[in-house]
């Protein structure tokens, strides 16, 4: 099958390449919400619980589809949740913190997945192969690192979207994105961008679920607007202790589905 790859799709790969060589010259860490539109990024505020201000391009599952993840789900799948008091202090480095979240929340996903009341859900993703083209260079060695654990597409691979969970070894803070952050987003976005069939889609949306020290995470969506990186972070929550209804809502969204308009009109097309 012959694909025809628009100006518009052109223009895209152009900007998240200079994106991508401008934040990864940049020795800054953190960027100020307020100062990150001076480079094309423009942060907007997102909130899980308000339905005028949720994710534009992703659905979340019923909570009643989904196992509790109490002191029951944990004894009967032999699951621990390190908090953070409980863990010994050589071992609360962000990055320690983050991954040990990242195993929880990605051992619950799993434990839903595979249950028939989410079936419908869990057979809409599979997961994706990293380190595999397009999916390269998905992490980061050098201090401070980061880098994505866990990530899944579409089965049906006509649409763009993707969700990943990432790592990051600094403490966050609201009203700050971390340089880890932006780099993902940038990197998954073009990957998807270089597949052919793809090429009608010039919004491809990512939810980042971003975990980071002390033991905190947030769901972030983002996609390019055409002008801007558009980063849409919700609060940072607290993890350092077990929240059980926060890790339920975080499953919610990575079992959720899809949905928005991603391609431009055939009409507009150049």
């Amino acid at each position: 099958m012959h694909f025809h790859e628009s100006r518009e799709h052109r223009a895209l790969r152009t900007a998240l390449r200079g994106l991508e060589k401008q934040f990864n010259g940049f020795g800054t860490a953190q960027f100020d919400y307020s100062g990150l539109q001076t480079h094309m990024v423009k942060v907007l505020s997102m909130d899980l619980d308000e339905p005028n201000n949720m994710p534009k391009f992703f659905t979340a599952c019923l909570a009643s589809l989904l196992l509790d993840p109490d002191q029951k789900y944990d004894q009967k799948k032999r699951s621990a949740y390190l908090e953070f008091n409980s863990t010994s202090e050589i071992h609360r480095r962000p990055i320690d913190c983050a991954r040990n979240t990242i195993a929880y929340l990605a051992s619950y996903v799993l434990s839903n997945e595979i249950g028939t009341e989410t079936e419908t859900y869990a057979t809409s993703w599979f997961n994706i192969s990293l380190g595999d083209r397009p999916f390269e260079n998905l992490d980061e060695y050098s201090y401070p690192e980061f880098g994505v654990t866990k990530a899944i597409e579409v089965k049906d691979r006509s649409y763009p979207h993707v969700k990943a969970m990432i790592y990051n070894n600094l403490d966050g803070t609201d009203g700050q994105l971390l340089r880890g952050e932006i780099i993902m987003v940038l990197r998954i976005i073009h990957a998807q961008a270089r597949r052919a069939r793809l090429l009608e889609h010039t919004i491809i949306p990512v939810l980042l679920f971003s975990f980071m020290g002390p033991q905190h995470a947030r769901i972030i969506e983002a996609y390019f607007d055409g002008s801007s990186l558009v980063m849409r972070p919700t609060q940072l929550f607290d993890l350092r202790n077990k929240d059980q209804a926060l890790i339920k809502s975080f499953g919610q969204w990575w079992l959720g589905g899809l949905t928005g308009q991603t391609k431009v009109p055939v009409h507009l097309r150049s």
